[in-house]
């Protein structure tokens, strides 16, 4: 996934998925196959039978009206989106003592601010000034750290 916490993607750089699935064509047949509605890959079939592949192509085919998806990072932070600025705390009520009925709302509200676009679409593919840090951060908190 372009997280771009290094900052060393430009839109000129960037391989979209049609470009990645022509050159695999070229040598294996591909077809594909219907899509799930929340699906974030597109999946193909090789015309021989002999296997699937999937594309996950958040850049070149955004899938974010349709993505179900959220993650809980290690440090106890709700994210509606790998690309999203905003994070809904989770640790801090649980810490204080919140019921079931509470830690729900607070889902729900997240999801319901989910954007509908992710701000590589909004904005290019460099966010600027203070949200910086919250790339590198996630690059961190959900990935991990560099190997």
């Amino acid at each position: 996934m372009p997280l771009d916490a290094d900052h060393a993607w430009t839109p000129d750089r960037v391989l979209t998925g049609e470009e990645i699935r022509a050159a695999i064509h070229e040598v294996f047949p591909l077809e594909p196959e219907p899509r799930e509605p929340s699906a974030t890959a597109r999946v193909y079939r090789f015309a021989d039978g002999q296997g699937r592949i999937g594309f996950i192509n958040p850049v070149s085919e955004p899938f974010c009206g349709d993505c179900d998806r959220v993650r809980l990072t290690a440090d106890g932070k709700l994210r509606t989106c790998l690309f999203s600025l905003n994070e809904t705390d989770l640790r801090a009520p649980l810490r204080a003592g919140a019921t079931d009925a509470d830690l729900e709302r607070i889902v729900r509200d997240a999801v319901w601010r989910k954007e509908l676009k992710h701000p590589r679409q909004r904005a290019g593919l460099h966010p600027a000034g203070p949200d910086d840090e919250r790339h590198r951060r996630l690059t961190g908190v959900i990935a991990g750290p560099p190997a």
